[in-house]
């Protein structure tokens, strides 16, 4: 059987390409076939016609809508713009108010400075014033006490009889110094006078002894004059 498988060989590949062949053609044929089914035109379907509806009720009106007026957008503006002014006004008032409070505190301080160095000097017056009077007082004790020695030394005639030509401001001043440090001399010297003159100084001293009770004795004490 050698001889005969080069035979089979063939007759089996001449069934392998009759197979194959086989299955172009028929894939050709569907592949025909379809383009064919793609060309035809389509049959539309017949459209149905609208069926009888019931009548319905005619559609509600609906109103209209109210539009509200809109604000006037330029008076809007212009209230807003006196209002801006108001207080710009009062702004301007305040800062006005302000500057002039100030200014018033400024002269406030400055007189009060014044002030004080006015007090100040007028304090440091009072104590060179003070000073003053009390060198001045101590002066007129240092004569006074000159003068009542001198009179202390004098024979009580003798004294009685100047003092009885004194100006009454001295006499007063000379008999309250003669009184106070040297008694026994002045009451040598006050029995030496006339009787009239001596009652009339007592008196005067006596005067000269109460508070003063009005203003005028006040003021006619500080003159030196005894009312």
């Amino acid at each position: 059987m050698p001889g005969l498988r080069p035979l089979a060989v063939i007759a089996i590949l001449l069934a392998a390409m009759f197979a194959l062949k086989s299955v172009s053609l028929a894939d050709s044929a569907v592949a025909l076939m379809s383009t064919q089914g793609a060309d035809e035109p389509q049959v539309l379907a017949p459209r149905a016609e609208p069926e009888d509806q019931p009548e319905t009720a005619p559609p509600a009106v609906t109103p209209a809508p109210v539009f509200e007026p809109e604000p006037d957008e330029f008076n809007v503006t212009r209230s807003q713009f006196q209002l801006c002014e108001l207080v710009e006004n009062r702004r301007v008032e305040l800062d006005m108010r302000e500057e002039d409070l100030d200014t018033r505190e400024a002269l406030l301080e400055v007189a009060e400075q014044r002030i004080e160095a006015r007090i100040a000097r007028m304090e440091a017056l009072e104590t060179s014033l003070e000073t003053l009077l009390g060198t001045l007082e101590t002066e007129r004790e240092r004569r006074v006490g000159e003068i009542v020695s001198v009179y202390a030394q004098l024979e009580p005639e003798n004294a009685a009889a100047i003092m009885s030509r004194m100006d009454e401001d001295t006499l007063v001043l000379l008999a309250e110094s003669l009184q106070r440090d040297q008694a026994r001399r002045y009451a040598a010297i006050l029995a030496e006078m006339d009787p009239g003159f001596a009652a009339e100084l007592t008196l005067r001293l006596r005067s000269r002894a109460n508070p003063p009770e009005t203003q005028t004795e006040v003021e006619a004490r500080l003159a030196g004059r005894d009312s």
